[in-house]
């Protein structure tokens, strides 16, 4: 990506694929090693570069860097080489003596193994399996700085230290959304951490957006990459303030926090799947009724976004949105492991 030194935000022109960062985290967006790219993800390129750019070039050890839901290691590979070319990785290492904390539940569900088709992964796995095997080959370069843990994060996620940079691709149900910022929001540093929501310009999982949303006081937001947001803590966090916030969320804060969301991003297309969540979260809310006239008047608002000719992303999202929010029988349930 290119310098943006001369504006706040600039984004590109590439819809889904804009890089939109403020300094000076716009020139972590840098060169990626070839090794890092052998392993398959669901991320983008530029999502990647930014990892290793923040490992590399921004990590200064005052916290672990937790990579919460690595999926087959592209993450973690990203932040451990990143982290080998860091200057400060002596002092990080005898601090933390591995700096960065992995977790991976590495049981397969039913759409991997067409990602493991589609990648020529020789790897016949059913769902239920588990491919941890496959998770600890993909980072076997980078385990000197790397503690992985596989399971339920639930189970397995207690962290007693601070925690500088924060990358979150494991908030697949409501239960570990919460368990995650109860857990871990008030060990952030103020004017330090990196919270990387990898599934905030995401068409599903609403409770993503509310809940950073409900907290924003002690954030910056910093920009978007990929399906990414990128928010900087900016002042300590209260634990009590992490505690049961859906439980102080009424209908109508809920979606006004939706709706701030959506326009954290410059990017229509993005606007356009984060308004799709919002459609999900009216469904649960107010009802059928309700979600299929706000479907109409998001259909209306990006008619570009909505045209099913135009991106076979927006067309997979739109129609399930579409059939989350019928008025006959059950909303859909969230998808648990897609990406843009």
């Amino acid at each position: 990506m290119s310098d943006t030194s001369t504006t706040e935000m600039q984004p590109s022109k590439l819809s889904l694929r804009t890089t939109n960062l403020m300094p000076p985290f716009n020139r972590l967006v840098g060169v990626l090693p070839k090794s890092v790219l052998s392993v398959p993800s669901m991320m983008s390129v530029a999502e990647r570069r930014f990892l290793y750019g923040l490992a590399a070039r921004y990590y200064e050890g005052e916290g672990l860097i937790v990579d919460a839901g690595i999926f087959l290691g592209a993450s973690t590979r990203c932040f451990g080489e990143g982290l080998h070319e860091n200057p400060n990785l002596p002092a990080s290492v005898k601090k933390w003596q591995r700096p960065i904390v992995s977790f991976e539940r590495g049981i397969v569900t039913p759409t991997m193994p067409l990602f493991f088709k589609r990648n020529g992964l020789e790897f016949s796995g059913a769902p239920g399996d588990s491919f941890s095997d496959l998770v600890q080959g993909n980072i076997a370069p980078v385990v000197n700085v790397v503690e992985l843990r596989l399971g339920d994060i639930q189970e397995t996620g207690a962290i007693n230290h601070p925690i500088e940079i924060l990358f979150l691709d494991v908030l697949k149900l409501p239960e570990i959304n919460k368990f995650v910022v109860e857990n871990y929001y008030s060990r952030l540093i103020p004017g330090r951490s990196i919270v990387i929501q990898q599934d905030y310009f995401y068409d599903l999982l609403p409770y993503v957006k509310t809940y950073q949303e409900a907290l924003s006081e002690y954030f910056t937001f910093v920009g978007e990459i990929g399906s990414t947001a990128v928010f900087l803590c900016k002042k300590q966090i209260p634990q009590e303030a992490t505690l049961r916030i859906e439980e102080r969320l009424d209908a109508s804060e809920q979606l006004r926090l939706s709706a701030v969301a959506l326009q954290r991003s410059t990017d229509p297309a993005r606007r356009f799947l984060m308004a799709l969540s919002r459609a999900r979260l009216i469904r649960k809310l107010q009802g059928a009724k309700a979600a299929q006239a706000y479907l109409e008047f998001v259909r209306s608002e990006y008619p570009e976004e909505a045209d099913s000719e135009r991106s076979p992303r927006l067309r997979e999202a739109l129609r399930g949105a579409e059939i989350a929010c019928r008025a006959k029988g059950a909303p859909i349930p969230e998808a648990a492991d897609a990406d843009i």
